[in-house]
């Protein structure tokens, strides 16, 4: 084994982090995981994982996971405003897909603060667009899509 090799045995896999005493990063999941069931509902909800650290003076990764583990890129502290971005990095990394798409210009957009600091999709074509806030992805679909979604919903409440 090449000193630039890392045993898979040595790094503990990540564990599912409890939201329960967090409402403000299960409000951001709630907003994400509503626009991915919106756009992409294959890839099913995200989670929050975290790979602890075997050393004491580096804190603990956290990871926006897929609903099957898979991950890219970690936070040391998890906060709500990053849930939006760090979702996005692992739908584009993982699935290798640009989402979400502004149906617009057809261009992936970013997170970003809305005028009155609400987490946003923000295009940025031209001068940009705020596109909707995080979790409101939805209401931008087309009409014909827009209702097959409420009729999938409605189907699951009843």
């Amino acid at each position: 084994m090449s000193r630039f090799s890392r045993r898979r045995d040595s790094v503990p896999d990540p564990h599912p982090v409890d939201l329960a005493g967090r409402p403000d990063l299960r409000a951001a999941f709630d907003a994400v995981n509503r626009d991915l069931a919106a756009t992409l509902p294959e890839a099913g909800p995200m989670r929050l994982t975290c790979t602890p650290s075997s050393d004491e003076n580096v804190p603990d990764a956290y990871h926006v996971a897929l609903c099957d583990g898979r991950w890219h890129g970690s936070v040391t502290d998890p906060a709500a405003t990053d849930i939006a971005e760090a979702a996005q990095e692992t739908v584009q990394a993982v699935l290798w897909q640009v989402w979400p798409v502004c149906p617009e210009h057809r261009i992936g957009v970013h997170s970003g603060f809305g005028a009155d600091e609400r987490d946003v999709w923000w295009c940025r074509v031209g001068s940009g667009h705020e596109l909707c806030e995080v979790g409101e992805l939805a209401q931008t679909l087309p009409g014909k899509q827009r209702r097959a979604l409420r009729r999938k919903e409605r189907g699951r409440e009843g």
